[in-house]
């Protein structure tokens, strides 16, 4: 038989003070634990304050009202301090162009002269020892509009533009042959040089080419010629004609 097994029914004779030693190792421990607990519980947690009880007591009697503070006196102006400067008078606004020119001030007016015009810097009505402010003076009249301008000089003749409706003849007579040319037999060709202005009469006439027997016949007729004016850009126009005149005899 094994010397170490045990049984119920075998009694050991060490089995009661193992429990006893178990039993007081137990304590121990527990009693370790709660020492250690309640140490760091006393570490952590601050002391509870103690309750202060206050003791009210009743007035018996009302208090009495505190009396208002008075507000500041205001400051006295110093006995020394200048007079306030005076207003100035509004200007007054002219209703009318003057018909005369506005007085020159006075220099002595402006030095306050005791000499010159007590009313010169009084106000409306005229009072002595006035502010020393003068009246505005009324403004000048407007000048007059300037003149319009001149109208356009109507330009020179120009030979006739590409563009531009020639001049229309409205009288223009031929001239009568000279009667001492036909007598003489002469015959010529002259050519005139003539200008149709803006309103269609017949002037600036010259002879380019001609007789002297047939001049005199040919400007006298082309005095009483008229045209209606060249046009161009909707504009009447002077230009220069020419013009051809065969003197022949018939047979």
């Amino acid at each position: 038989m094994d010397p170490t097994a045990w049984s119920l029914t075998e009694s050991d004779p060490h089995r009661s003070r193992r429990l006893a030693i178990g039993y007081g190792t137990g304590i121990l421990v527990c009693t370790a634990l709660f020492s250690l607990g309640f140490a760091v519980r006393a570490e952590v947690l601050p002391p509870e304050e103690e309750e202060t009880v206050l003791e009210v007591s009743l007035a018996t009697a009302p208090e009495t009202p505190r009396p208002e503070t008075p507000p500041p006196s205001p400051v006295a102006a110093p006995l020394n301090a200048p007079p306030a400067p005076p207003r100035p008078r509004p200007l007054a606004v002219p209703t009318a162009i003057p018909t005369e020119a506005p007085r020159e001030a006075d220099p002595r007016d402006a030095l306050g002269d005791p000499g010159g015009d007590p009313y010169a810097h009084s106000g409306p009505g005229g009072a002595p020892g006035g502010t020393g402010i003068a009246a505005a003076a009324a403004p000048a009249p407007p000048p007059p509009p300037p003149p319009p301008p001149p109208k356009p000089k109507a330009a020179g003749p120009v030979q006739l533009p590409e563009n531009a409706s020639p001049p229309i003849a409205l009288s223009n007579p031929m001239p009568a042959y000279p009667e001492a040319a036909r007598k003489a037999g002469v015959e010529a060709t002259v050519v005139v040089k003539f200008v149709v202005s803006e309103t269609g009469a017949v002037t600036s006439v010259s002879i380019v080419r001609g007789h002297p027997l047939f001049d005199a016949s040919v400007l006298s007729t082309m005095r009483a010629w008229r045209y209606t004016p060249a046009m161009a850009d909707g504009r009447p126009i002077a230009v220069f004609r020419v013009f051809k005149f065969p003197f022949k005899i018939k047979s």
